[in-house]
């Protein structure tokens, strides 16, 4: 399959909380000038306009040529499947840092439901020091969440600090695997002594093996969203860090 089916996006979470609609769009706009196709969108960081009325965030997506094609899952409320899908998404991603599994299993349960009723997917992402650090962790839940529809959330750099095999991986959940967070791991550390702002990395810095991810994605005949998720810029300006990342992504389409 050409590489080029794969869509790419980029998260807007390296500009953080963003407090009007104008500053929004501004960002919407590098985005797409850069080149990207998709806005990911924290739903916690969106200014408060937009987080009260979602489609305006697809409104403004639209007038600058953006699809939105996920959400992060920030709230637990059910009203986030109705969010996600007035802003346009495909899918919503959901990390889980509750009290044990069952509470994460029963808050999975409500969220899968209500993206369900919407038409959408919750995709559950395997996350340091969450609920989820383990396949049989991750089975476990969409287990536990049958008969309702149960996505994945595949993230190199999380994943790869947890000791998963991503290749392994990719080819086992390929079938639910509906968004693919793109981001680096400076070196393997001990998953509780990771520091988001030091220890994700821009793509190609770390150790991530991204040459095997897309050969494997190829292999699997993966036609979703790939986003590149830089968490804190890099370089001197999140600008040019999403393009030096687009740059490096783009090289393997």
């Amino acid at each position: 399959m050409p590489m080029s089916q794969m869509k790419l996006s980029c998260s807007a979470i390296a500009w953080g909380k963003v407090n009007d609609e104008e500053s929004f769009k501004k960002i919407l706009r590098t985005i797409k000038d850069v080149g990207y196709e998709g806005v990911g969108i924290e739903y916690n960081l969106l200014p408060p306009t937009l987080m009260k009325d979602t489609e305006g965030v697809k409104r403004i997506a639209d007038s600058v040529g953006l699809s939105v094609p996920s959400m992060a899952i920030t709230e637990n409320l059910a009203s986030q499947g109705e969010a996600a899908a007035k802003m346009g998404a495909e899918s919503g991603w959901l990390c889980l840092f509750e009290k044990d599994a069952n509470a994460a299993a029963s808050l999975s349960k409500m969220l899968a439901k209500a993206f369900d009723d919407e038409g959408l997917k919750v995709a559950i992402h395997p996350h340091i020091r969450s609920n989820v650090e383990s396949e049989a962790q991750l089975d476990a839940l969409m287990s536990a969440c049958s008969p309702l529809p149960v996505a994945v959330c595949f993230d190199s750099a999380h994943q790869e600090d947890l000791g998963f095999n991503l290749s392994s991986f990719i080819k086992k959940y390929k079938d639910k695997i509906v968004l693919v967070h793109l981001k680096d791991l400076r070196s393997r550390v001990d998953p509780k002594k990771v520091d988001f702002d030091h220890d994700f990395v821009d793509l190609g810095e770390g150790v991530v093996d991204f040459g095997a991810v897309f050969k494997t994605l190829r292999e699997v005949d993966y036609r979703g969203w790939l986003m590149v998720e830089v968490d804190f810029a890099h370089e001197e300006t999140v600008e040019e860090s999403v393009r030096k990342n687009f740059d490096y992504v783009t090289s393997f389409l």
